[in-house]
């Protein structure tokens, strides 16, 4: 799956009132409000993918960041990555 197909998937699990809770709670703008279940099953069904995690990280949409944590192999993480993933944190 490339990080486009991830996104698109993302974004038809998106729905408005999720995307209002989130924004309650501080959330920005860069989300499609998808329920944590439906990226769970996603991410069982893409499996570990260490590279696309890294990608998806990278859009700063926080759906799209909560896959990456589910697809993202930590130990392969250098404490530079790692360091860097935290501080780019804008939803938890």
């Amino acid at each position: 799956m490339t990080p486009k197909q991830a996104l698109k998937e993302l974004e038809a699990l998106g729905n408005e009132k999720t995307r209002k809770h989130n924004t309650k709670y501080g959330a920005p703008d860069n989300q499609f409000g998808c329920n944590k279940g439906d990226i769970r099953k996603l991410a069982k069904n893409i499996k570990a993918n260490h590279e696309l995690g890294l990608e998806l990280w990278k859009t700063g949409n926080i759906d799209a960041q909560f896959l990456a944590i589910l697809l993202i192999k930590p130990k392969n993480l250098s404490s530079e990555e790692l360091d860097e993933m935290v501080r780019d944190l804008s939803f938890v």
